[in-house]
């Protein structure tokens, strides 16, 4: 025969299992550290947790591209130095090569060291970083340009793409890093380093006087123009160091925000323990007072 309970001992029976559930929850609070570790927890906090967890995987992500990124950034504006520096010499030896008091042995000496500038800068044009060629655009798996002396011209054809890369800053705009080769050193439509140097160095070795004046005006153009590329890498650098430290402050504020919904406040729950204990002792106390006959009891 099954007997059914009383209303008042459901309630006791509701209680215990209520105090049960404090005590549950604040012992896995103290021992975990965390006070939502199940949905159930706190049901109100659970989207709001979710959306801030995403949201610092996206920073992380984001961040650790950024710092790739920083790498090539860095070594084209270093390359970029290289290049304003070697530009400055040949400026120097066309001023030179342009004086009268050059034979045609000094500017042979010359076209020769100008045209091992110019093999330097394909070098530079051809920079890698961890497989990839930086200045080759999206075409990166390759070099930018050949270069041969015998050939014409001596730094061939461009072998890369356009560069479209941009990096993505921690608020979601967008902003570009990079400039091609051809933009650089060989822009058909604007300034050619190259091609500049080219026609120094066959003024040089052709003991052209005519030649060499018409060939070094051109070259403050050329330095204009490799420094504007050194101000763009310059401010990219600028743009990263602001990203960089805009993702570190954003992932601090949010993981200050999980950790307000998810860690325990450990003064809360030891208190909390101690009254469900103390409440459910009590109740246990008062349950075990109450009389346990019945009238039944009393008519035999």
């Amino acid at each position: 025969m099954i007997r059914t309970l009383d209303a008042s001992t459901e309630r006791f029976l509701d209680g215990l299992r209520a105090l049960n559930t404090r005590l549950d929850r604040a012992q896995r609070q103290m021992a975990s550290g965390k006070r939502l570790e199940a949905p159930s927890d706190a049901p109100q906090s659970v989207a709001t947790l979710m959306q801030a967890n995403a949201d610092l995987s996206r920073l992380d992500q984001t961040s650790a591209n950024l710092g790739r990124i920083k790498t090539e950034v860095d070594a084209a504006e270093g390359a970029m130095q290289n290049a304003v520096k070697l530009l400055d010499r040949v400026r120097t030896l066309g001023m030179s090569g342009a004086s009268g008091i050059q034979t045609d042995v000094t500017r042979k000496g010359m076209a020769e060291e100008i045209g091992s500038i110019m093999e330097r800068l394909v070098g530079l044009a051809n920079t890698a970083v961890d497989g990839r060629y930086i200045f080759a655009g999206d075409g990166d798996q390759a070099p930018a340009y050949s270069f041969d002396l015998n050939q014409n011209p001596p730094w061939g054809s461009y072998q890369g793409l356009t560069a479209t890369r941009r990096a993505m800053h921690p608020t979601g705009v967008t902003f570009a890093v990079s400039k091609d080769a051809s933009e650089i050193f060989d822009d058909p439509n604007g300034v050619s380093v190259f091609q500049s140097l080219e026609t120094l160095r066959q003024a040089l070795l052709a003991n052209d006087d005519a030649g060499l004046q018409a060939a070094i005006v051109p070259l403050a153009k050329v330095s204009e123009h490799l420094n504007s590329m050194l101000t763009f890498y310059g401010n990219v650098q600028s743009q990263m160091e602001e990203a960089a430290s805009t993702g570190s402050r954003l992932k601090l504020q949010l993981k200050t925000e999980i950790s307000g919904l998810e860690d325990a406040d450990l003064t809360e729950a030891i208190v909390e323990l101690q009254q469900a204990q103390f409440t459910q002792q009590a109740a246990l106390r008062v349950r075990a007072s109450l009389p346990k006959t019945s009238l039944f009891d009393y008519l035999g």
